[in-house]
């Protein structure tokens, strides 16, 4: 975004007790949200301008970025006011720094700060910086010091990149250790050891990343940020990405090295704050918490109904290692095999299955190599042979929704009844591991939807209630329950003994999933399910040799089955008293 130079009245600087005769120069502003704004002058005075209503008005503009809330009272009934940086909450101090200083980031080493006034624009010193982000001007000398400073000079240039090292810094001014508020950064979100801003050109709205040491453009910008899944979308986007960033060489990209990423390509949560796509999460976010906080609870799972979806199955194999005996469809039967005989036996919980094998029946096998079979039925009314997966995967949520409306006719509580379809993951770089699991995300939800031709007319489930249908605050509520107890398995996992392995590169938990263009869709099982809690586990990434071996040990597949058990338990107890 350019600065935009404006004139301001100097009698309302002096009427807010900020002196400027000292410091000649520009002054430039950037506008933090309607009418208020982040202002520098000749490169070294920082302060807020705004035009406040007149008398009480004011106040609850005013607090909002006051350190001390009642010193409103002191710009109350000006018509222009200028408020010191040094009187600014400490969020805001850091607000107006990075939006003044577009190139500015924090890492683990520290704040670096590029360099931008120089000459007649104003004059940026190692004091001023010093004091703008450790709060003491004497610390420039330590600063000047730092081998990353040593040849920049007593002078300092416009592009220079300066790093104020982390353990000088103010705590606000340090990498965030908390997610931020919408209402705390208005055009800032902390991710990890950096920062999302948001601009504007005339190619649209895109947001801005910086590089952090040892990252790539592939799993650290796209997998991260964005909901692509299938290698061939990742790959174009990292192309769009690379073209719109001006990177000649993504295997030769740099710590700080500026990325630009199409708003358009951003998961919900990194949406800038304001956006549909922002609220919509937030509100989800805040559903969540008030179910959590409101959830049914029970002893040893009575009452509570599980249907489990083993992926894929008949001629639809799923993704496969033929080289090691490792198909998706044995492995998740085998999971959800084990799964249903640990609830079975230690807990009082009723357990309904989407599908069978002929052969196998329900019974789990400690092979480490299978061999691909095609005798699974989902159990509808005919039992439908596998032979199509489209047809399948629609089948499974018609039954379920047969479950779920029997289950309710017998006075079964909604929200005691689970969803749990059971993947293994083929995500093109073998270099991501872990489980990963999607929830129906609110907004990519159809309020109905009927699948076409007279196939479906053959089932039973599926002629009781053809169409499927779903309210807005339906869509809502289920996906807050499902990121629920995704979260819940997530952590059960990761705190597992052994651990078990959660997918790091970005959220582990995806509520849909992106394509090209525009397009997006949530998995039909999670789309048209009426259960209202509902994910979709992919288990560990069958691309990757760890995982590999991971699913090849039966010792493993028992250990993901318990942690799926203990997640369900500890999802439906009741919350001990603090």
């Amino acid at each position: 975004m350019p600065y935009r130079v404006l004139k301001i009245s100097f009698l309302s600087l002096l009427l807010t007790g900020l002196c400027l005769t000292s410091y000649a120069g520009i002054v430039v502003r950037e506008e933090l949200e309607s009418g208020v704004y982040a202002a520098l002058r000749g490169g070294r005075v920082l302060y807020l301008e705004c035009h406040p209503p007149a008398g009480d008005a004011a106040k609850s503009l005013l607090q909002r970025y006051l350190a001390e809330p009642e010193s409103w009272k002191h710009y109350r009934n000006r018509d222009s006011v200028a408020i010191p940086f040094v009187r600014l909450k400490p969020q805001i101090r850091r607000q107006a720094l990075l939006a003044l200083f577009p190139d500015d980031y924090v890492d683990e080493s520290g704040w670096w700060h590029t360099v931008v006034f120089q000459g007649t624009e104003g004059v940026e010193t190692w004091w001023i910086l010093s004091e703008w982000l450790t709060g003491l001007g004497t610390y420039y000398k330590a600063i000047a010091a730092d081998p990353h400073n040593e040849a920049l000079g007593d002078t300092l240039q416009a592009g220079q990149k300066v790093l104020i090292p982390r353990a000088l810094l103010l705590d606000e001014m340090k990498p965030p250790t908390r997610p931020i508020e919408s209402n705390d950064l208005l055009d800032v979100l902390p991710v990890g050891n950096g920062v999302l801003k948001y601009s504007e050109d005339k190619e649209g709205p895109y947001a801005i990343y910086h590089i952090q040491k040892g990252e790539a453009l592939y799993t650290d910008v796209v997998v991260r940020f964005t909901d692509f899944r299938e290698n061939d979308e990742i790959h174009r986007a990292c192309e769009i990405i690379q073209t719109r960033s001006g990177i000649k060489d993504v295997c030769r990209m740099e710590a700080g090295d500026r990325v630009l990423i199409p708003q358009e390509m951003l998961s919900d949560r990194y949406q800038p704050a304001g956006s549909a796509q922002r609220v919509a999460y937030e509100e989800v976010q805040k559903e969540a918490q008030r179910l959590q906080d409101t959830r049914v609870a029970t002893k040893d799972l009575e009452g509570v109904v599980i249907v489990l979806d083993p992926g894929h199955g008949g001629r639809d194999q799923g993704a496969a290692v033929k080289s090691m005996g490792l198909y998706e469809d044995e492995l998740a039967y085998d999971m959800v095999c084990r799964i249903k005989h640990l609830l079975e036996t230690q807990t009082r919980a009723r357990i309904y299955i989407t599908m069978r094998d002929e052969s196998q029946q329900y019974e789990s096998v400690d092979l480490e190599r299978f061999a691909h079979d095609r005798d699974e039925y989902v159990l509808t009314t005919p039992p439908y042979k596998n032979n199509d997966a489209k047809v399948s995967a629609n089948l499974r949520w018609y039954l379920a929704n047969d479950i779920y409306k029997k289950e309710l006719a017998q006075g079964t509580d909604p929200q005691k009844i689970l969803f749990a379809s059971i993947h293994c993951d083929a995500l093109y770089n073998g270099r991501l591991r872990g489980a990963m699991v999607y929830v129906p995300g609110a907004q990519y939800r159809r309020s109905s939807e009927t699948p076409s031709g007279t196939l479906y007319n053959r089932y039973a489930e599926s002629r009781n209630c053809r169409t499927v249908t779903h309210t807005v605050a339906e869509c809502r509520r289920d996906e807050a329950l499902s990121r629920n107890f995704a979260s819940n398995l997530l952590n059960t996992m990761r705190h597992n003994n052994p651990p078990l392995k959660v997918h790091s590169a970005g959220d582990p938990i995806r509520n849909v999933i992106r394509r090209s263009k525009g397009r997006s869709y949530v998995p039909a099982v999670l789309r048209n399910t009426k259960i209202p809690t509902k994910v979709l586990i992919e288990t560990a990434n069958m691309t990757n040799t760890t995982d590999q071996q991971r699913l090849a040990d039966p010792k493993w597949r028992q250990w993901f089955a318990e942690a799926f058990v203990t997640a369900v338990t500890r999802h439906f107890e009741a919350k001990k008293d603090s």
